[in-house]
């Protein structure tokens, strides 16, 4: 990995300078899980997660947060007990705020982006979505008469 000036790992991706939030791809150097405000539940996976947690950028206009997480890596996911969640890979675009940028108005880093604070692990992201939504929507096995 390569090192910065002072001596840190750098990041895999350079996100954008300047002031404007930018559309970048997703799916190369990392996967989106987008989580929905509503019901609590990216608030809870916040809290599930504590410092664990990689950077998360906060859409407030969309009411929604974004993980990053490793290309590929949730593809193995049941989706279907995580109806507020989606995964996003290589089709998807996202804007991206500057990593200066961890307030609103508009699009920011609700986690802050560091070099030692990237991207979020799969699994310790999906345990903490599954017990968010688990809370919020109660069991996901069947509907109730």
């Amino acid at each position: 990995m390569e090192t910065t000036n002072n001596s840190h790992p750098a990041l895999p991706w350079t996100p954008p300078s300047g002031q404007s939030a930018e559309l970048q791809p997703v799916g190369r150097s990392w996967d989106v899980v987008r989580v929905a405000l509503s019901l609590g539940i990216g608030k809870r996976t916040l809290d599930l997660l504590g410092p664990t947690t990689g950077a998360v950028i906060k859409n407030p206009v969309d009411r929604v947060l974004y993980w990053l997480i490793e290309p590929g890596a949730a593809s193995g996911w049941d989706m279907s007990l995580l109806p507020c969640v989606e995964v996003w890979g290589a089709t998807a675009y996202i804007e991206v705020p500057p990593a200066s940028r961890t307030t609103g108005p508009g699009i920011h880093w609700h986690v802050p982006l560091r070099y030692d604070r990237c991207l979020t692990d799969p699994a310790a992201l999906l345990t903490a979505l599954r017990t968010a939504t688990r809370e919020a929507l109660g069991p996901r096995t069947e509907a109730r008469r």
